[in-house]
This record gives C-alpha cells, structure tokens and sequence, in this order.
C-alpha cells in the first residue's frame, strides 16, 4: 500500500482555495499509483477559524466533503482530511475518512483539544477503528500523537495503519518526529502525520511530515515547503515486530489498574 503524505499551506477561511490545492495533490498522489492520501488538520478551513468556525463548519453531507467524495471516486484514492464538522449543535475539530469508491467510511473527533480550542469545538469521546480493503486504520489528529494512550487504544483496537492529520507548530519540531516513532514502536503498527507548512497570526507551522515502521524506523521525514511524500506501508511488517517480542500481549493492565486504584497510597 502506498500512501501520500500531502503537506501543503491551507487559505484562512477560503474553503475554495483549499479545495484546489487539495485537487493538486490528490492529482498528483493519484500519477503516483498512491492508494492513500492524508492531509493535515483543519485543511479545509485553515486553523485559526476562531469566531468563523461554526459558519465554516459543516455536515458530513456538506458541499466541500461531497467534492472529496467526488474526487475520491474519480481518481480510486483513499483519503482522510481534517475539518471542523458540525453535528447537530456541536463543532468537532475532525478528520473525514473517504474510501476509493466515494463513500464516507466514518469520522473521528479528535479527544485531546489542544490550547484555546476548547472555545471553538467540543471534544471527541471516541477512539474509532475502521476495516478498510486496505486494512484497519485509526486516526489521530496532532496534539492526541502526544499522549500514548490514543495510539494504544487504537492499536488494541486491531488498527494497523494510524494516520494523523496535524497543525504543528515551532517549536515543537524536536518533538514531532519523537512522538511518531515512538506511538510506532510502542504498539508495533505503522503511524503516519501529514503537518501543514505557513503562518497564521503569529504562529509558524513547520510542516517535517513523518512516517515510522513497526520496528519504530523512520519511514520520511519532510521538509518545511509544500510537497508530497510517499510512505509503502507491507502490513506483514507489523507480525515480524510482533514475534521479536509484543508489548501488547506483554501489557500488565490488572497490575496498572491495582496500582492506580491505590489512592494516597506511597509506591517505592
């Protein structure tokens, strides 16, 4: 399987432009035989929506996604994009998951809301995992790669493939590229983040798009310019790592719980 990593600069609030850039790289990742392709966080409204993200916001039926399921189809590509999405009176910072065929396979709504975006969005409450023709993906989206808990869920789960669309910003780049190879390593999958390049208001984006192995390899790591990075993903990786040693099956989770249950309790 291969997959594109779209690491490009979203327009502020300009849905339109957005789409035609997303246009290019779904063009481009479609000449590259690629059968996936992840963009990053919010790339269909910029990131710093503040006051305009719920008039930005849209139904999983909306116009722009019904466009992504159009190009979907017509180019045979997979592809997960993040967007705020409004579901009843709610907005989620979310991702879209679109199978080959157009149809829309589900979408996830990231947990860990990072800084003041608790103002604009409401918080996830679940760790989905989708059977693709492909295999079982999850999503995270940025700030959720920094607890390792998403990815073990994820990965329990039976996901793997875990993409991450991201809005990442200096300076956190020493950070990036730790967390994946680690979420990797850690769970035995395959872990991909697509991060988006440019400046809004104040705040430096550094794109340095990342993919780690099973074995916790890095896989690509990008630059800070807008580019598309491919990334084979051999599934049978994830079950030599897994007979090296598993730390899943390895996992003590009635020790973890006793000891936390011990409440005030001095552990040496």
């Amino acid at each position: 399987m291969k997959v594109a990593l779209a690491q490009l600069k979203p327009v502020l609030h300009d849905k339109s432009k957005n789409l035609e850039m997303m246009l290019h790289h779904i063009q481009m990742a479609s000449q590259q035989n690629c059968q996936l392709i992840l963009f990053p966080e919010l790339v269909l409204t910029g990131y710093f929506t503040r006051e305009k993200t719920r008039e930005l916001a849209e139904h999983i039926n909306g116009e722009s996604i019904c466009q992504l399921k159009d190009w979907a189809r017509e180019y045979n590509l997979m592809m997960i994009a993040g967007f705020p999405e409004k579901v009843q009176e709610e907005v989620f910072n979310s991702a879209v998951i679109i199978d080959q065929s157009g149809e829309v396979v589900g979408t996830y709504q990231k947990v860990h809301l990072w800084d003041e975006e608790e103002k604009y969005f409401s918080a996830g409450q679940e760790f989905p995992v989708w059977n693709t023709s492909f295999g079982t993906i999850g999503v995270m989206i940025c700030y959720d790669t920094e607890f390792p808990e998403t990815a073990r869920i994820l990965a329990e789960r039976g996901a793997e493939l875990i993409l991450a669309p991201t809005a990442n910003m200096t300076p956190l780049e020493h950070l990036q590229k730790t967390y994946i190879q680690s979420r990797a390593a850690e769970n035995q999958v395959f872990v991909a983040t697509t991060n988006r390049i440019g400046v809004e208001e104040t705040t430096h984006f550094f794109g340095q798009s990342a993919a780690a192995s099973p074995f916790g390899e890095l896989l690509v790591l990008g630059d800070g310019e807008e580019n598309q990075y491919y990334v084979e993903v051999d599934f049978s990786q994830i079950q030599a790592a897994r007979n090296q040693f598993c730390y899943l099956a390895d996992r003590r989770p009635s020790v973890y719980q006793s000891t936390m249950n011990r409440k005030g309790e001095t552990i040496v």
